[in-house]
């Protein structure tokens, strides 16, 4: 069991370590437009990726890539490859030309008439994810590691060199506005972030061109009813899900009023916000590559006689170096904005950002939760659990956005994310028993009363001068986990 976990292990440190390459070239991204765009310009950039573009990829994608990661060792890889690629590629049509023909009335809709061209590199955008996403999925469940990470990094690094192109050499945007519209069209920085986007996913896609090699159409009754029926329940849990992470950005602009903040716009903020959103990183990019190597690993070992035992491990673990992640960013975070964020406009919001981070953490673990509704074949309840979020997260919205501005939306976060956790946990026990150790979860209170405190502690230390305050509350974190880890391997050996 401990070499299982282990395997587990290695294999989030590999898709860790990839990402953090990955995502310090979207860092580098994020450098070159904050340092161009105005607050109130990323702002837009803000809610297009963190809105629109985000439930658009929910839509596009259908749940297809959990779906096949539940098929791939049933119906076999190549026959469940070409399956679900054929259903992709239906949809994907269907969607993108709806989606073309309503981009009138959606931008009509959200106030971005002066925007609307943006729609449609949105539809880009969407369209070549959509195609990536089971070549990747596919490299994954064949252990194809390595080939993975060296897609996802060109990926990233051809995003580095086609932002860097078109926002800081004009005359690259120029040549595209009259390739477009033969000089009639004026392009801007705005148009150079998404355009730098499209371009860096078709480069990915062309990397993975070969992965449709040997591609045939399958539209075989049966095996398209057992593959939506078991998409159906999982696309809406990832839709409600995907609300919950969008829906406080969605009403920021429509709730909060006009002159609410005394020195800077709201759109200002917005987009202070949303490059503090990006500095949870660590935490975001640990869950996501624990993910990746955790989805196939929980349906490898669900008929394992110790299969509980087996999740309730991966729990506490996850609950552990999550915890350990927050505190150290807690106790960093302001110089890390000032590496990461170096112009100033854009870290009137770091404070939200542990508070973000734990966030993600408490979804990570909800996720964790949700292993027994997809092992006992109950993944409804994945759906009604994700929309009761949805609808705490827009309550507490619509209460105290208007009240707090962007901290309502961090408290409608945190409200809608453990409401879910807590639902999760009693549902889950119901339909697949794990015993999950609640010392797991008292860690995870702790570290929540303790990251809100410590800011104070730093000033309460001032006496020992910033270097020191930094070293002892590092070395004090450090102890703390290094003896919950020897307590819990001695408490894992006794029960073996």
């Amino acid at each position: 069991m401990h070499h299982t976990v282990k395997t587990l292990g290695k294999e989030t440190i590999i898709y860790s370590i990839s990402n953090i390459i990955v995502r310090g070239c979207s860092y580098l991204v994020l450098l070159l437009q904050t340092n161009l765009l105005t607050p109130s310009g990323y702002s837009i950039v803000t809610e297009f990726y963190g809105s629109y573009i985000a439930l658009g990829h929910v839509i596009y994608d259908l749940a297809m890539d959990v779906t096949y990661f539940r098929f791939v060792h049933r119906l076999g890889k190549s026959y469940t490859f070409n399956a679900i690629i054929t259903i992709l590629f239906a949809t994907t049509f269907i969607f993108s030309i709806l989606l073309i023909l309503l981009i009138p009335q959606i931008a009509k809709l959200t106030n971005h008439l002066v925007h609307i061209r943006y729609f449609y590199y949105m539809t880009g955008i969407l369209i070549l994810d959509t195609l990536l996403m089971i070549p990747l999925a596919r490299l994954r469940v064949e252990k194809k590691t390595f080939k993975f990470l060296l897609v996802k990094f060109l990926q990233a690094f051809a995003h580095i060199i086609f932002s860097f192109i078109l926002l800081y050499c004009p005359i690259s945007l120029t040549r595209i506005a009259y390739w477009i519209g033969s000089g009639q069209v004026s392009l801007n920085e705005l148009d150079a972030v998404f355009i730098a986007n499209v371009l860096s996913s078709t480069t990915a896609l062309a990397l993975l061109f070969g992965q449709f090699k040997g591609f045939y159409w399958v539209w075989h009754r049966h095996t398209m009813q057992m593959i939506g029926r078991y998409a159906a329940t999982s696309f809406f849990t990832i839709l409600f899900f995907r609300i919950n992470e969008t829906l406080p950005v969605l009403c920021f602009r429509k709730l909060v009023p006009s002159n609410f903040y005394t020195i800077h716009t709201k759109e200002e903020i917005l987009g202070n916000f949303g490059a503090s959103c990006k500095l949870t990183v660590c935490i975001a990019l640990g869950i996501q590559a624990f993910k990746y190597a955790a989805e196939p690993f929980f349906f490898a070992n669900s008929d394992r006689k110790e299969a509980p035992r087996l999740y309730s491990q991966t729990m506490y673990v996850f609950i552990l170096v999550s915890c350990f992640c927050l505190l150290l960013l807690s106790i960093n975070v302001d110089w890390i904005a000032k590496i990461l964020i170096p112009n100033a406009r854009y870290r009137h919001t770091i404070d939200t950002v542990p508070y973000l981070a734990f966030v993600h953490i408490i979804l990570g673990i909800y996720y964790n939760l949700s292993t027994a509704f997809k092992l006992s074949n109950h993944t409804q309840y994945n759906t009604w659990i994700s929309a009761w979020g949805s609808l705490v997260i827009g309550l507490t919205a619509f209460l105290l956005i208007p009240r707090f501005g962007h901290w309502g939306c961090v408290y409608a976060s945190i409200s809608g994310a453990v409401a879910m956790g807590l639902l999760g946990y009693y549902m889950g026990q119901r339909c697949y028993p794990i015993p999950y150790p609640k010392q797991g979860f008292l860690i995870l209170l702790f570290t929540f009363l303790v990251f809100r405190k410590i800011p104070l502690w730093r000033t309460k230390l001032a006496f020992l001068g910033i270097g020191w305050a930094y070293i002892c509350l590092h070395i004090a974190i450090l102890a703390f986990f290094f003896i919950l880890i020897v307590v819990w391997k001695k408490s894992t050996k006794l029960k073996t």
